[in-house]
């Protein structure tokens, strides 16, 4: 959309019929969720009255319902926050006519707003995943940020056009149409959200945890650790005397200590990457002490898959023969371990190997597989040549083998 005065505003909606599924069942769910916080809120209430008229407070019971309110009201917030995407929400991308761009997201009455600055611009582009056209993202100077997801993938991908023509912007390479799909497509070099790099007065860079995250983490920990040396000061306030003060206290002094240490931590440690000429450094910080843990000369990125079949990545920095150091996981897309082994690779001139199968690599492994099965079943007897001659049919049959 464009208005008079040359400031063109890009919507994106929520697409397709799914969502609509999706909004149903999880405002259905809502229902019961709602029901069972009133419940758990009155019984609360009763249990607190009680405590305080008799002084005689049912501890485990308190303790119990705060954590279970706690989870529950969470799940809840975030099941609304589905349905608010699913149907009342928008992203926006507005241009002006100087160049500025401010990014709106809507989510039913709740707004938000960022600025971006066109001199930490690189280009916008369409992160491809394993599903197809993924969410419109904003490359940085040194990270990446997501966009939105909203709209179709055609709306996202001609507003990365329009939007790297209008700012002047050179897209991303693409990778060459005849590349062997046994190869993986070249990653690029950009450090992703949630890493930043300092550059001290003195020697070599240091690649750490995004300060900005970490604040929100200590957010979380330290309202974590109000209500556990709450529930512990309400306990000890009792007296030792009480049935049932050992079993509960003992196990929640040590999960309030525990707590208590990842505060501290969270405030004056960290572990981070110091970046030399063809290697890489993993040290640990806490306050002004230092220590390395390890040093490596190259970088891989693999692929686990646990007894579920289910896939993870992880990045880690090879040191033979010791055991590799890692430096981050991601559960589900390794595009981001990809950009931060490149971008390392890059900073550092050191290799980097991507080892994650590439879908040509699946299919012949599962054909692999699938043959030694065969050969197993047709050696153990009548009834698994039965099963081998079923199995070669069904192979025969399937599209392409």
């Amino acid at each position: 959309m464009r208005d008079g005065i040359g400031t063109t505003t890009f919507r994106f909606r929520p697409h397709g019929p799914g969502r609509f599924f999706v909004a149903a069942f999880l405002s259905f769910w809502l229902c019961g969720w709602l029901a069972g916080e009133i419940f758990a809120l009155w019984v609360l209430w009763r249990l607190l009255g009680s405590g305080l008229a008799t002084g005689q407070w049912t501890l485990p019971a308190l303790l119990f319902l705060l954590v279970w309110l706690s989870l529950w009201s969470f799940g809840g917030a975030a099941a609304l926050q589905q349905v608010l995407g699913a149907l009342w929400s928008e992203d926006r991308l507005v241009l002006g006519a100087d160049g500025s761009l401010v990014r709106q997201a809507h989510r039913g009455p709740f707004r938000r707003r960022r600025a971006l600055h066109r001199r930490d611009l690189r280009c916008f582009d369409v992160r491809e995943t394993g599903n197809g056209a993924g969410p419109l993202m904003a490359e940085l100077a040194g990270r990446s940020l997501e966009i939105t997801r909203l709209g179709s993938p055609s709306q996202r991908q001609e507003a990365a056009d329009q939007l790297n023509r209008a700012l002047g912007l050179q897209p991303l390479p693409e990778a060459p149409a005849l590349a062997s799909a046994r190869e993986q497509p070249p990653a690029v070099a950009v450090l992703p959200a949630g890493w930043q790099e300092l550059t001290p007065s003195f020697g070599s860079s240091l690649l750490v945890p995004d300060p900005a995250l970490r604040r929100r983490h200590r957010l979380v920990i330290g309202l974590v650790n109000l209500v556990l040396w709450g529930l512990l000061a309400l306990l000890l306030s009792g007296g030792s005397a009480r049935p049932g003060f050992w079993g509960m206290g003992i196990p929640l002094a040590l999960v309030a200590l525990a707590c208590g240490w990842a505060q501290v931590w969270m405030a004056f440690g960290r572990r981070e990457w110091r970046l030399e000429p063809r290697g890489l450094v993993l040290q640990r910080r806490f306050g002004h002490r230092l220590r390395t843990l390890g040093q490596a000369g190259a970088l891989e990125l693999i692929e686990l898959v646990d007894s579920d079949g289910d896939r993870s990545y992880r990045l880690q920095a090879t040191r033979p023969p010791d055991p590799p150091l890692r430096v981050d996981d991601h559960a589900t897309d390794p595009t981001s371990l990809r950009q931060l082994g490149a971008w390392l690779a890059a900073r550092s001139h050191v290799p980097f190997e991507d080892r994650v199968p590439t879908e040509e690599q699946r299919r012949q492994q599962r054909r692999a597989a699938m043959e030694r099965l065969r050969q197993q079943l047709d050696g153990s007897g009548r009834l698994g040549r039965w099963a081998a001659r079923q199995l070669e049919r069904a192979k025969e049959e399937g599209p392409g083998g």
